[in-house]
């Protein structure tokens, strides 16, 4: 059953399952698409100002959007993203740390152009542990439920 548009209230959390990320997978990412030496090198991190090896915040992005998909929008009428704002990287994220996300409706407005969706803002928060490590907030386009 999908939660459209009128379903959806400030306040409202939803969260995801948790996701393991491994060191091989932080290198592989990032030796792809962000292949800095504290992402890539192990010596090299550990001569950086983090100490060790770490993912590249994009990479956390990207498990946190695939984590989003499969676990909540999966559940929302959500059509698609019409951005992102005040994206922070609030902590490293290193081998073997699990992830889980959060993500709150921030507000909503119905849409004066279309009348089959709204805007909706949501605030994606990705956590290890208990200890915030990244967030972000989406504005997606979601379906109006027509028939109520």
């Amino acid at each position: 059953m999908s939660r459209y548009f009128e379903d959806l209230d400030p306040g409202d959390v939803f969260e995801t399952r948790s996701y393991t990320i491994e060191k091989d997978e932080i290198v592989e990412f990032a030796e792809e698409f962000d292949p800095q030496p504290f992402h890539v090198d192990e010596a090299a991190a550990g001569e950086s100002i983090f100490g060790e090896l770490i993912a590249s915040g994009h990479h956390t992005m990207c498990i946190a959007s695939k984590l989003t998909v499969e676990d909540v929008f999966d559940e929302i009428a959500n059509l698609g993203g019409r951005g992102m704002d005040d994206l922070r990287f609030r902590r490293p994220v290193q081998p073997g740390d699990t992830l889980r996300v959060e993500l709150e409706v921030i507000e909503k407005s119905a849409s004066d152009r279309h009348a089959d969706r709204g805007d909706v803002t949501f605030e994606q928060r990705v956590y290890n542990d208990d200890a915030e490590v990244l967030s972000v907030r989406m504005q997606c386009i979601v379906r109006r439920d027509l028939a109520t």
